[in-house]
């Protein structure tokens, strides 16, 4: 349950939405806490003392020097501006990185360290953080925000649902607006939500408000006949912590072409499918008989590019496929080039 002392601080009706929002969380087994419970220099985003301690507990011989380089090391990723730095960032949580490890006793070694623990998801700790102050061009307190292992991964930007015109566009403007006086939250964000009670999208932070879409399936095979999209069907649908963790490793994408970044997430009908896919692709292997595993159909402009990259970041890291080769046939140059 929320803390009391939540429960009796509020701001009106949305803060009902924003106290319910946190309690579908909890139910999914996070950890509430309050931002002004947590002791921190307020412009700093990342919880250093939370990352250290599960770093320290993952990696138990590493002496604290090592546990301080690494902690440093996530804290401060590199690049010239925030999309460089979110990328830095992304590929030291997915993939793991470097770290030069010097023992007391004199002896050194390059350690890789993964700040997440992708294989077993209940072993990383995941807060769910409302109204924490952050400092910055101006002070600002996102509605919530999800740590794992002290990272802010998710940022949620609500807007009041009992309002007689409620309109997502200003839950958008909002993160706009933060992307410009907080910005050191983005140099970290993966994924960003934004509602209103009556439209739930989720997108990431540098795409334009027409690439933020509704998550309209908790399972894959039910599909919300609603076009906004429910708080509900998001967080049951993508919150669970595998799910999450999955998403945040597999299903987001940055694209460079001529000198520009673009930074790329999944909508649901990518997830499920290419999970599915990935799945049936195993077992067609594993299995004595042909090794077919049927179609996926997408629609013009439904992001097929996207779920061959998807699918095969998936395949390549199977440790039972013995990183395959793959061939993939398109019918344009321009697909060519993208893919």
């Amino acid at each position: 349950m929320i803390s009391q002392e939540i429960a009796v601080s509020h701001r009106g009706t949305e803060t009902t939405f924003e106290l319910t929002t946190i309690e579908r969380l909890l139910q999914l087994g996070y950890v509430h806490r309050h931002g002004e419970d947590i002791d921190r220099p307020h412009d700093e985003v990342v919880l250093r003392e939370v990352l250290r301690a599960w770093l320290a507990k993952r990696y138990p011989d590493l002496p604290d020097n090592a546990l301080d380089e690494a902690v440093a090391q996530l804290s401060r990723p590199q690049g010239l501006d925030t999309i460089r730095r979110n990328l830095a960032f992304h590929q030291m949580v997915a993939r793991g990185f470097e770290l030069k490890v010097e023992f007391p006793d004199g002896r050194s070694e390059h350690r890789h360290i993964h700040p997440i623990d992708w294989d077993y998801p209940e072993r990383n700790e995941f807060l769910v953080v409302n109204q924490l102050p952050i400092h910055g061009q101006n002070d600002r307190r996102p509605d919530i925000l999800i740590y794992i292992n002290g990272l802010p991964l998710v940022v949620f930007e609500l807007k009041n649902p009992y309002a007689e015109q409620p309109s997502v566009d200003d839950a958008y403007n909002q993160i706009q607006h933060y992307r410009h006086e907080i910005p050191q939250l983005f140099d970290y964000n993966a994924l960003t939500v934004i509602s209103d009670g009556v439209t739930t999208l989720h997108g990431v932070w540098p795409a334009a408000m027409e690439w933020f879409a509704p998550w309209k399936s908790i399972d894959g095979f039910e599909v919300e006949p609603n076009t906004t999209g429910t708080m509900k069907t998001l967080i049951e649908g993508l919150f669970p912590k595998d799910r999450l963790l999955q998403y945040i490793r597999d299903f987001i994408v940055f694209e460079e072409a001529n000198d520009q970044i673009t930074k790329k997430g999944a909508k649901y009908h990518q997830f499920f499918a290419v999970r599915l896919a990935a799945a049936k692709t195993i077992q067609a292997m594993r299995a004595e008989r042909e090794k077919r595993i049927g179609v996926i159909w997408h629609s013009t402009g439904s992001g097929k590019s996207l779920s061959m990259v998807f699918l095969v970041g998936i395949l390549r890291r199977h440790k039972d496929l013995n990183s395959p080769s793959f061939v993939v046939q398109v019918d344009r140059n321009d697909l060519d080039n993208q893919l």
